[in-house]
């Protein structure tokens, strides 16, 4: 399965493709320069590669939870060059990005989620086969979230960025160095558990609808 990889939800962007022999990646820091960046890495991995659009067999991407405005990006550049190319995005959760890479065992994946919150998610995960979600993917505060009794390894930038979350980490690996890699994508994407859509039918995963925070509310963030 030959396959394009975006994904524009944190401050990374983060491109590959598999051309069915060897894959060819970037993954790196822009802030806010996802939309500038994008096209022209594309352009360049495809070129390295050797493959056309129109070659792919399918274009996956990370719906979310994420920042709003990355995911967006992704979900305009997978469906706009799908819709060129006439090929079928598909569509997958950040979260269940960072459990492929965390390794076997139960992964609690949590990222930052901005606002003094996590979006967070349980997972079993084994040497074979895509991690298996435990539950729904939530977002709350660090100091709310409920962990589960057996978890080995705890994933994502919110227990760097939350201190609460690394007091309850206790025996589990910590592996607070893993976002969403497009790399990652590729093996879920052939999983099985994730559908071939038309590109129109693309969707994002916010989990979390309010995009900002009032004054108010930013004074009390801070406060805490």
């Amino acid at each position: 399965m030959k396959l394009l990889a975006i994904d524009c939800s944190t401050s990374y962007l983060s491109l590959a493709v598999d051309n069915g022999e060897r894959t060819f990646s970037f993954h790196e820091k822009v802030e806010q320069k996802h939309a500038e960046r994008a096209l022209p890495e594309l352009a360049r991995l495809l070129q390295q590669a050797e493959i056309s659009l129109e070659q792919l067999d399918a274009i996956a991407f990370g719906q979310g939870p994420g920042s709003f405005t990355g995911l967006r990006i992704a979900c305009g550049l997978a469906q706009g060059l799908a819709f060129s190319a006439g090929l079928p995005v598909i569509c997958i959760p950040t979260l269940d990005n960072i459990a492929q890479q965390a390794g076997a065992g139960t992964v609690l994946v949590c990222l930052d989620a901005r606002m003094q919150q996590v979006y967070s998610a349980c997972y079993r995960v084994t040497d074979a086969g895509a991690p298996e979600r435990l539950g729904p993917i939530s977002v709350a505060a660090p100091e709310a979230l409920s962990w589960p009794q057996d978890v080995s390894i705890a994933a994502g930038d919110g227990f760097e960025r939350y201190p609460a979350l690394l007091e309850n980490a206790g025996a589990a690996v910590v592996r607070a160095e893993l976002l969403p890699n497009a790399l990652a994508y590729f093996p879920l994407a052939r999983s099985g558990r994730y559908p071939l859509l038309p590109a129109r039918e693309a969707e994002l995963l916010y989990v979390r609808n309010k995009v900002a925070l009032t004054s108010q509310e930013q004074q009390l963030a801070r406060q805490k």
